[in-house]
């Protein structure tokens, strides 16, 4: 059981789950903002 915490808390440690949430948020944002504005360069139109 002890073991398992361990493994967990620091599988959750290597990989910021915070900082990928935070990016996807961004990305997504980014995402509709260019498609509402329609860059053209950028969705290759």
């Amino acid at each position: 059981m002890d073991r398992r915490l361990t493994e967990e808390s620091a599988m959750l440690r290597a990989i910021p789950w915070q900082r990928l949430a935070l990016t996807a948020l961004t990305l997504a944002s980014v995402a509709v903002l260019l498609s509402t504005l329609g860059a053209p360069e950028m969705t290759g139109g």
